[in-house]
């Protein structure tokens, strides 16, 4: 029997399933029996359902890939992400315009006692630090409009990144209360350093405090690691959990605030 038994026979679309943690996902709701809409640029090397190429820097593409999904959908795992080595513009669109335009386009679609779940990152811990800003992004009302506002609040790559995953982690909370209303959970994971080909990407982008992360840690973690809290706090079953940011990072972050992790 497979370890994620309660996903057989529910459809999960799953963004950025061609590599890292979204194919890893992929591949264990497939052994689960789950039938897979994969999202991505590029096809997967697994036999899913559905396949639908999508640019999340181009909006046209993700209306076009709502659309053609047919029926209901059970589960939405937004995986798919770029670090903060790319324009800081791609950064935000795909991170955040394009996960938010997709989610909202497929939400009238998921089945009561269904879920989403957003992959953030530790990049976003900081998120009440900057929670007015955050919410003047979320504030606006669509792919459009949160362009216009990123071209008057211009930022570099690396804060780029960084606030992209704190407005993941604000989204979910916000989407929280109405979401559970219609009897579907939204919850995010906040990944530390994981072992994929864009972990290189992200050693540029971040520097000396990911080495840090993987010294204190003893290793980075593997896309194997991040796919099964994925699958855990998507599961049908935990119907109280919701809103909820976890990080999993080997404990990093509870260092910082327990004393066994200094900076610097």
């Amino acid at each position: 029997m497979s370890q994620h038994e309660t996903y057989r026979n529910k459809r999960v679309v799953v963004t950025g399933a061609a590599s890292g943690i979204g194919r890893q996902t992929t591949e264990f709701l497939l052994a689960a029996g789950a039938k897979v809409i994969a999202i991505d640029r590029n096809a997967p090397d697994l036999k899913v359902e559905q396949f639908v190429s999508v640019d999340f820097t181009k909006p046209e593409t993700i209306d076009a890939a709502a659309k053609s999904i047919d029926g209901e959908i059970d589960v939405l795992l937004n995986i798919a992400g770029v670090p903060g080595t790319v324009d800081p513009e791609i950064v935000m669109r795909v991170n955040v315009l394009g996960l938010r335009m997709l989610t909202e386009l497929l939400i009238d679609r998921i089945r009561r006692g269904g879920s989403i779940t957003h992959v953030a990152s530790i990049a976003g811990a900081q998120w009440a630090a900057h929670l007015d800003e955050v919410q003047r992004l979320l504030a606006t009302p669509d792919y459009a409009t949160g362009l216009e506002w990123l071209g008057d609040h211009k930022m570099d790559s690396k804060r780029a990144y960084d606030f992209s995953k704190e407005c993941v982690v604000v989204m979910a909370k916000q989407q929280g209360k109405w979401l559970r209303e219609r009897g579907v959970r939204v919850n995010t994971v906040s990944p530390g350093p994981v072992q994929t080909p864009i972990l290189k990407d992200f050693r540029e982008s971040i520097g000396p405090l990911l080495d840090l992360v993987t010294r204190e840690t003893g290793r980075n973690a593997t896309a194997t690691d991040i796919a099964r809290v994925i699958l855990f706090l998507s599961d049908p079953t935990l119907e109280w959990l919701n809103a909820t940011d976890v990080q999993v990072d080997g404990g990093f972050m509870s260092g910082l605030v327990g004393g066994w992790v200094k900076l610097g």
